[in-house]
């Protein structure tokens, strides 16, 4: 994992960043609450850079 941060859309979600061979994505992440776990909700596509997605997805 590269970098994680919060979604400015869904603040109850936590973006997740990988790189694979060069190209970067995400994985969308609903956060945990007292009632249910962590789960993935979302895997991004593929990216050339990390500001790509980021701005695709911007942080809170």
């Amino acid at each position: 994992m590269i970098k994680k941060y919060p979604l400015l859309k869904e603040p109850d979600k936590t973006m997740f960043i990988f790189e694979k061979n060069g190209k970067f994505y995400g994985h969308i992440v609903k956060n945990k609450t007292e009632k249910s776990v962590a789960k993935i909700t979302f895997e991004t596509g593929k990216y050339d850079s990390v500001e790509q997605l980021k701005s695709e997805y911007p942080a809170l």
